[in-house]
């Protein structure tokens, strides 16, 4: 019989045992008699000694580890991955818009009132839409003037690469300053009729070999670069 305050050993003839000397060898907590064998077995280790046991903790310990290592493997992978895919779509967002700089675009929508040449040497096209109809840039370039000029009303010039420069003419209201960078399709002032105008239009003209070049028919032009009105 075992008690939480001692041991008290019982023989054969049922007569308690306290033998100080067999009590002073055991342990009063956690100690298990066993009357078959007179063995004692310290309860708190009892089976942990077991090498099945061993190998399957062990077994677990290691399976709790990898578990561990492939959460960790798997994180940095969706990481990585999130990463990549970041940078896939900027680089192709960035393409895209290098490509549009690329490309020349209509300075405004709207339709043709008068071309360019003629019996009066009209030294552009005339587009009509309604006042305040936005203007952009054809193409990319720099805003080499942005003013009223005679004539031409308020007047924005762009130079553009190989010394091209495009013409918008008797706008409503200028959005741009010299020596702004502009991109292609930017806005550059809205559609109006100052200076000399019978009417809402944009004046618009392309020449080339800089500010007071050449002037070309800007349909011919746009047509080149697969514009078409």
């Amino acid at each position: 019989m075992v008690s939480t305050l001692g041991i008290v050993m019982i023989n054969t003839t049922g007569i308690a045992h306290s033998d100080p000397a067999v009590i002073s060898g055991l342990r009063t907590a956690g100690t298990i008699f066993d009357p078959a064998s007179g063995g004692v077995t310290d309860a708190a280790t009892d089976g942990l000694s077991d090498p099945a046991l061993l190998e399957r903790q062990r077994d677990g310990d290691a399976a709790r580890r990898q578990a561990q290592a492939d959460r960790v493997d798997r994180d940095e992978a969706l990481a990585q991955m999130s990463i990549l895919l970041l940078q896939q779509r900027t680089t192709a967002a960035e393409a895209v818009r290098r490509q549009d700089e690329l490309r020349w675009v209509r300075p405004i929508q709207a339709r043709i009132t008068q071309r360019f040449g003629g019996a009066n040497g009209h030294p552009g096209i005339d587009l009509g839409a309604p006042m305040g109809t936005q203007v952009v840039a054809a193409y990319g370039g720099t805003v080499i003037y942005a003013g009223w000029e005679s004539g031409y009303g308020n007047f924005v010039q762009v130079r553009h690469a190989n010394n091209v420069v495009t013409c918008y003419a008797h706008l409503s209201r200028i959005s741009v300053r010299v020596g702004q960078q502009v991109a292609t399709g930017q806005q550059v002032g809205l559609e109006g009729s100052t200076g000399f105008s019978t009417g809402p239009h944009l004046h618009f003209e392309v020449r080339l070999g800089g500010q007071n070049g050449t002037k070309v028919d800007p349909l011919a032009w746009l047509a080149k670069h697969n514009v078409y009105y």
